[in-house]
């Protein structure tokens, strides 16, 4: 027969296993729950984290054709940084490492090669050799000419495009006054600019303005041009022939598709070469007046040095073939604001794109200029055209898709580049009409 503490000792050990198979029983049945809970939360996470894309590096192929990725004394670096907007190629050549943004720039920068190679060798002779020694030591003013960190560049740059997508309007922005000096500039800096203004001024007026454009139309560059090597040697030709006055013969005689991609007509191509600065200034004004554009806001634009003259031009033109639409002068206080030349490329593409869609597609019945350039057709559709090369889904291009003043039956968006397949996936599914690898110069649209 049991004690009675030995029986007592029996009892305990089995509620204790009792409570511990319990325990066990009820971790066992937690495990598929807690699991469930973690993965879920894991997965909500991940969703989370792949909601947008971050902009990638893409190989130059997929952006370019292949005449633009090398040739006679150039090569394009295959791995090209993007923006969520644009492409930032970087151009190897034998006078040097030429930056480029965007396609249109690509183009641009590649054309100039073969000019930048004749001038090299017509300097070697005659009365340019001595000349060309003297100034040999004046320094080329090219920020950003060698780049040897373009992805840090990149990321440095407050110049992009990006400015003109977003959710916040224009509303009380307030425009800049482009010809006002920076206020960290030095006296010295402010000094040196005004010289080279009042010397730039006194050559035009004695006819070395005129060589310069004379001499950019032999070499179907645009004489406005900001390649800074280039730019340096079309003034230094110029000026010899001038002095000298010898005329630069050049052996260039076939046009180089590019080297004056301004704008959809190429007769702004002609007045770029063939008319003085100073009145292709007052052709530009008078055309603006016309559009009732206020005298301050053409002042901006016109002392925007953001803004290439030839590219100003191109603007005007365009705004003209725009005339009597509403949202004009929206359209020219914009373009003053512009910070750097990829921003005034980009305004004044899609002014020109807008326009060929006017012409081609459906009539406009207004520009809605908020942060970018956009239109609303007769028909009542929202359109947007788009000169970028390519647009992954970021937080900034979802802000864009979602903005609730472009909500309308019929939208579309219309792109010199191409989107992600996330962004594609996602403006269809907003509603939008997507239509890629535009150009931007087509006459027609089908």
């Amino acid at each position: 027969m049991l004690s009675r503490s030995h029986v007592l000792r029996n009892i305990r050990a089995k509620r204790i296993g009792a409570t511990i198979g319990c325990a066990l029983a009820t971790n066992i049945a937690l495990v598929p729950i807690v699991w469930f809970v973690t993965f879920t939360s894991r997965l909500a996470y991940a969703q989370k984290a792949a909601e947008f894309e971050q902009p990638p590096t893409v190989s130059a192929r997929t952006l370019a054709p292949p005449t633009l990725l090398s040739g006679d004394g150039f090569k394009v670096d295959d791995q090209v940084v993007t923006d969520g907007l644009s492409a930032h190629f970087i151009i190897r050549s034998d006078f040097g490492t030429f930056p480029a943004t965007g396609l249109e720039m690509l183009r641009i920068r590649v054309a100039e090669i073969p000019a930048i190679a004749e001038l090299t060798k017509t300097g070697k002779t005659g009365v340019f050799a001595e000349s060309l020694a003297k100034n040999a030591a004046r320094p080329v003013a090219a920020a950003g000419q060698m780049v040897t960190h373009p992805v840090d560049t990149v990321k440095g740059i407050p110049s992009g495009v990006g400015r003109f997508f977003g959710r916040v309007g224009l509303g009380a922005q307030r425009l800049k006054e482009a010809a006002t000096e920076p206020e960290e500039s030095s006296a010295g800096e402010k000094a040196g600019r005004t010289a080279a203004t009042t010397g730039q001024a006194t050559r035009d007026i004695f006819g070395y303005e005129q060589e310069r454009r004379e001499l950019a139309k032999k070499l179907h560059v645009d004489p406005y041009t900001t390649n800074p090597v280039l730019a340096k040697q079309l003034d230094d030709f110029a000026l010899t022939a001038f002095r000298a006055h010898v005329g630069v013969t050049t052996t260039m005689s076939v046009f180089i598709p590019g080297s004056m991609a301004i704008t959809a007509t190429r007769v702004v191509s002609t007045w770029v070469w063939e008319t003085p600065r100073a009145d292709l200034v007052v052709r530009n004004q008078n055309k603006l007046r016309e559009m009732k554009v206020p005298d301050e806001t053409i002042k901006k634009l016109e002392h925007n040095p953001a803004f290439p003259l030839s590219v100003q031009t191109a603007f005007v033109e365009d705004l003209g073939r725009l005339s009597g639409i509403r949202g004009g002068t929206d359209a020219v206080a914009l373009a003053s604001t512009a910070e750097s030349e990829d921003q005034a490329r980009f305004l004044a593409d899609a002014l020109a794109m807008l326009a060929t869609y006017h012409e081609t597609q459906t009539p406009l019945a207004r520009l809605i200029v908020r942060r970018a350039i956009v239109a609303r057709d007769e028909s009542g559709a929202i359109v947007v055209e788009a000169p970028v090369d390519y647009v992954p889904w970021t937080k900034q291009i979802s802000n864009f898709a979602n903005r609730s003043d472009l909500v309308a039956p019929k939208r579309s968006i219309w792109l010199t580049g191409q989107l992600s397949p996330m962004a594609r996936r996602n403006f269809k599914a907003l509603g939008w009409v997507v239509h890629e690898n535009i150009e931007p110069v087509a006459v027609s649209r089908d």
